[in-house]
């Protein structure tokens, strides 16, 4: 099936932030957890330590046992958590009630929770027996078993109502023995499932010293339920949260992929009208980014493929007309040449006199032929840059005066005034002699061709500080606006009744636009029907 672009910019948005909330949620999470769980660490370790300031009070004598009941049951209250006082050998000697928790949130425990008492249906810290002083101590930590000295001198001793109990004889609680027994006489805590609460808990030890012996430890536990649930909450907002994030990304990835895609549209559009030939379609894509570079490309592109395309056009019209005159100007002379041939060869002919004029024209038209093929191997030359074109110094002034000297006899043959101007700082360039000789020839020969009797001919070659000027000009009958863009063309002919003995093979000025393009020249045409033509010709002054 196919998905369209936009679907799948849309998509890869969603999953982009889809895996970002993931990520950051899950992180929040775990900062929360971790902060929390420290903080409450470091508040269980404080009321540790005043919890056995407090019991070394009492093993002083300085409170009784009904007071230290009610400072552990207030830490209860105070915490959300249970205390539990034990000697070294891991005896519980004092464990708080529950008592209605003062505050909500962390201290929420499940229903029955930390009912239990270590010491059986008898709480071990029974309040009301202020008296009491006879409990357990282990050792060092009081003269006589069963018994508790006060200060006042009076002697009472007070039996536990249930045996004793140690952390030992609850199963499951192996890992706090090894915190106490691994710990020493330093502060630890540690999160585990507790057997005896049937749930995870965080508890926080804390060593009873006397010196660096360990008379006991204190003992605080807490759930993690209570904190689990608010993490759920703090979950259940964040998925609140990242469904309205997702659902805002929906809407704007949406109009942002439609932003890409349209423009993609537009020019898909032009793709395919350029395929079926329409190269003119254009991309209204005004953006300054990738996809507008993108536009303004096809853009090029599409002006290129039509000038490509209007370029082959015309090289094929002038392959096929070119064609067409080497077929006419071969197929006149082979027929001449053949008809007059036969005409000899049958005696329809057969004076002397008629006889050397056939052979006359003959020859005339082999010469003809002959030049034209020359010319066409030149000019084929010329175009594949494959004629040797040795470049040396020329001083052009020298050689257009030859050539004016060449064509003088010819001009006054054909009662033409040719005159010609050269300046005196005309300095040398670097081209071929013999290109730039042909060159003049082939303007000068075609300027006598048109001018007519009484007609003139001026010849200027002037210099600036860049190039050399060489202008020929006539006054012979002109050349139409509508062919001087065509006259550089093979076997163009401006003059369409020009007859076949006055005209040359339109390969000239063909050949001439190579010549001037391979010395780096330029050229320029000018002319008025009825008054003469100009032909301009710059070549550089520095070495091409």
């Amino acid at each position: 099936m196919r998905l369209s672009l936009q679907y799948k910019l849309l998509g890869s948005f969603i999953i982009v932030v889809a895996l970002v909330l993931a990520s950051v949620s899950t992180g929040v999470s775990l900062l929360i957890r971790d902060y929390f769980i420290a903080s409450k660490k470091r508040e269980f370790t404080d009321k540790a330590y005043e919890t056995a300031r407090v019991v070394e009070s009492y093993y002083a004598g300085q409170i009784s046992y009904s007071q230290l009941a009610g400072f552990i049951n207030s830490i209860d209250s105070l915490l959300g958590a249970r205390v539990w006082v034990t000697d070294s050998s891991l005896t519980i000697i004092a464990a708080s009630v529950e008592q209605q928790p003062v505050t909500g949130g962390f201290h929420h425990y499940r229903s029955g929770m930390m009912k239990k008492s270590p010491m059986g249906s008898s709480m071990a810290c029974a309040v009301g027996e202020e008296e009491a002083g006879g409990m357990h101590h282990g050792s060092g930590m009081g003269k006589h078993r069963g018994m508790m000295n006060r200060q006042d001198g009076v002697s009472d001793t007070v039996l536990p109502r249930n045996p004793e109990r140690k952390l030992t004889d609850i199963q499951g609680l192996e890992i706090i023995k090894q915190q106490v027994e691994t710990a020493g006489t330093t502060a630890w805590d540690v999160t585990f499932y507790h057997p005896y609460y049937e749930e995870n808990m965080l508890v926080v030890g804390v060593p009873l010293t006397a010196g660096t012996e360990r008379k006991g430890t204190i003992l605080i536990h807490a759930p993690l339920a209570g904190f689990d649930d608010f993490l759920s909450r703090i979950y259940w907002y964040l998925a609140a949260a990242g469904a309205l994030a997702v659902l805002i990304t929906v809407c704007i990835a949406n109009y942002l992929a439609a932003g890409i895609i349209r423009p993609l549209k537009s020019m898909q559009a032009v793709a395919a009208a350029m395929a079926d030939g329409d190269y003119a379609a254009r991309v209204k894509v005004e953006t300054n980014d990738e996809v507008g570079d993108l536009s303004r490309s096809l853009l090029s592109l599409g002006k290129a493929l039509g000038d490509f395309v209007d370029k082959t056009k015309e090289t094929d019209k002038l392959r096929r007309d070119f064609v067409a005159n080497v077929s006419h100007e071969l197929r006149t002379p082979l027929t001449i040449i053949r008809g007059y041939n036969e005409a000899l060869l049958d005696g329809t002919v057969s004076g002397p006199e008629q006889m050397a004029k056939y052979h006359q024209i003959m020859r005339d038209e082999t010469v003809r032929l002959e030049k034209l093929i020359a010319e066409l191997l030149d000019l084929s030359q010329l175009e594949a840059n494959t004629a040797a074109l040795e470049k040396e110094p020329v001083s052009l002034s020298e050689l257009v005066h030859n050539v004016v000297t060449m064509f003088s006899q010819k001009s006054l043959s054909q009662d033409v005034k040719l005159v010609a101007h050269i300046a005196g700082n005309v300095p040398e360039i670097t081209g071929n002699g013999d290109r730039l000789t042909q060159l003049v020839v082939i303007l000068l020969d075609n300027a006598l061709k048109y001018t007519p009797a009484g007609g003139a001919i001026t010849v200027d070659v002037t210099a600036d500080a860049k190039n050399i000027t060489l202008v020929i000009a006539d006054t012979g009958a002109g050349i139409p606006a509508e062919d001087l863009p065509y006259i550089w063309e093979r076997f163009y002919k401006a003059d369409k009744a020009r007859t076949r003995a006055g005209g040359g093979t339109g390969l000239g000025l063909a050949i001439a636009r190579e010549i001037i393009s391979l010395h780096g020249a330029e050229a320029e045409v000018t002319s008025t029907p009825g008054k003469g033509t100009a032909f301009t010709v710059k070549i550089p002054c520095l070495p091409v």
